[in-house]
């Protein structure tokens, strides 16, 4: 009888696939895939380490799958994994913990031969890409990701991912879209392209314009119609670049960009390569070429040194802004990192109530967006569903339409009528 692996995942959208490309491998080598943990003979964490936040969630969550399944061998891999091997292995229960790059390999440490119990190599020497998984999904959604880049060379003082997951690498340009080509052949219409720093794509590679010659590449592939960026960093935009996304029939009109700030001094301070100003012309430009797109932001709140006026010159710029939607986070001091010794540390009261400011905007920010396509027909791709009747899908600006179907839909753009607001986005009907 077959093994069955359950994985659970902490982070980001890049753990999202790194968790798929596992159970890939593992599928490969003859084991079954469980959502159950306590049918599990493998339960797996692909762990989180970006913020105090999610290293908490790691831990508790280890404990629960001992707790749930205590005769599953249970695994720690990923970013927590790299970052504290040895407090990884010291949790009950905890059978084996591999760092970023010995998860790729992660099916080798499953034989019975294999006696380690930690394997974690030296992330800084990852010079070259290595992921050569073949994922069909996101475990189970509609849109493919795509991941095209892992690492980073930048130097934000508060960020610790580069110590996580080394330098920066990219997958060649032939190799994504003979990827992307497979993905459509498999019946896929949209894909979304991840990495850690998105906007550097090809550097590593000695591309010139990587990132806008890899959509143009991606653009002619007979099938794909929607192409989705994840986040991207403000100093990767330029205005040919934008205008390139903007005219694309293909290209999703949906920029999620790594503001943090928009208060000079604490970018500055958060080594950022781009000012409040420069911000704002990106998103004028992009705005006059096109008013439709979805626009997301993450923040840092309570950054140190960040007194009233500067969190006050960021929220008067979110607020005059078209952001669709906000990504919120307190600042969280990582140990190795430069902004881990500033002094001036913002009281975790203050931080709280900026936090529930920012959240109202967001909320706000939310609903106007919404107002504004009520009556209008937009293309969804069905990804999931809700109540038992309503199923859910996304818009290419990222807007979330509810709306019935009589049978399981395909992987197929429908067009919605959008008839009014529903408490996770809007709802419409089936234009048939």
């Amino acid at each position: 009888m077959p093994q069955k692996v359950s994985i659970h995942t902490l982070g980001c959208k890049l753990n999202q696939y790194d968790s798929e490309a596992i159970l890939s491998r593992l599928r490969d080598v003859g084991y079954d895939v469980t959502d159950a943990p306590e049918e599990a003979d493998l339960c797996i964490v692909n762990t989180c380490a970006v913020t105090a936040t999610a290293e908490r969630k790691t831990r508790s969550l280890l404990r629960r799958l001992h707790r749930t399944a205590p005769s599953a061998r249970l695994l720690a891999v990923g970013c927590l994994a790299q970052h504290n091997p040895q407090a990884m292995k010291a949790i009950d229960g905890v059978n084996l913990v591999l760092g970023n790059r010995e998860k790729e390999q992660i099916q080798q440490f499953l034989t019975p031969q294999s006696t380690e119990t930690i394997a974690v190599g030296d992330i800084s020497r990852a010079t070259n890409w290595s992921d050569d998984s073949d994922v069909t999904g996101l475990l189970g959604r509609a849109r493919a990701y795509v991941k095209v880049q892992d690492g980073c060379d930048e130097k934000c003082t508060y960020c610790i991912v580069p110590q996580l997951r080394g330098p920066a690498r990219s997958r060649p340009i032939e190799e994504t879209v003979d990827y992307a080509r497979r993905l459509v052949d498999r019946g896929f219409i949209e894909i979304v392209l991840t990495g850690v720093n998105l906007g550097g794509y090809g550097r590593d590679l000695n591309y010139k314009n990587g990132f806008q010659n890899l959509l143009t590449s991606l653009e002619k592939i007979p099938g794909l119609q929607r192409i989705r960026m994840g986040s991207i960093e403000p100093w990767a935009l330029s205005k040919p670049l934008l205008k390139f996304i903007a005219e694309s029939e293909n290209i999703c009109p949906h920029l999620h960009l790594s503001v943090q700030s928009a208060a000079d001094p604490i970018l500055r301070r958060m080594n950022r390569r781009y000012s409040a100003k420069r911000l704002d012309e990106l998103i004028s430009y992009a705005f006059s070429l096109r008013t439709d797109w979805g626009l997301g932001a993450d923040i840092i709140v309570g950054f140190p040194c960040e007194n009233d006026e500067h969190f006050a010159q960021t929220r008067r710029f979110l607020q005059a802004q078209p952001f669709t939607y906000l990504h919120l986070f307190p600042f969280s001091p990582r140990p190795g990192t430069p902004a881990n010794r500033l002094s001036n540390r913002i009281p975790a009261p203050i931080i709280r109530i900026r936090m529930d400011e920012l959240r109202k905007l967001d909320e706000e920010k939310r609903r106007r967006f919404r107002e504004q396509h009520i009556g209008l027909v937009k293309s969804v791709i069905p990804e999931n569903r809700k109540n038992g009747e309503l199923m859910g899908g996304y818009t290419a600006n990222y807007l979330r339409v509810f709306f019935k179907v009589e049978n399981t839909p395909s992987l197929s753009l429908y067009p919605v009528q959008i008839k009014t607001l529903h408490p996770d986005g809007v709802q419409g009907t089936l234009i048939t």
